[in-house]
């Protein structure tokens, strides 16, 4: 089997975050639930209760565990859109940290939408830093 290259990652994800929208939105409502909770580390597996304890389709939410090149993508679009996020979602380093996340996103999913940070290791030094973008 060919190994899914950065790209194809994030093209995966924008494809699911433009068919589902409203359930990315949701996730990302659940992830910014955890922040205000203090919670500094929500895990991948964590996701699926999270998202149950809010009503979110668990067959949506099941593919987080058959698919687990959607999670890095989805949750580095999350945190570079509202970087707030990056305090309680962590990553480990990623091939997709080598491309250019938002070039693909405005490509599939919305030209116009506006990132706060460039990166998730720029929304990672947001939080360290205390921007106000990442509070």
């Amino acid at each position: 089997m060919t190994e899914m290259t950065a790209r194809n990652m994030a093209l995966d994800a924008c494809y699911w975050i433009r068919e589902h929208g409203e359930t990315f939105k949701k996730l990302m409502a659940v992830m910014h639930r955890q922040v205000d909770l203090g919670n500094p580390c929500a895990k991948q597996g964590e996701i699926e209760f999270y998202a149950r304890e809010t009503g979110i389709e668990l067959d949506v939410v099941g593919m987080f565990r058959h698919n687990r090149n959607l999670y890095p993508a989805l949750t580095r679009y999350m945190v570079m859109l509202r970087p707030r996020l990056a305090k309680t979602i962590n990553f480990r380093r990623s091939k997709l940290d080598q491309i250019d996340l938002v070039e693909i996103w405005h490509e599939v999913v919305n030209p116009l939408t506006v990132f706060l940070a460039e990166s998730r290791m720029e929304a990672e030094r947001m939080v360290a830093s205390g921007d106000a973008a990442a509070a």
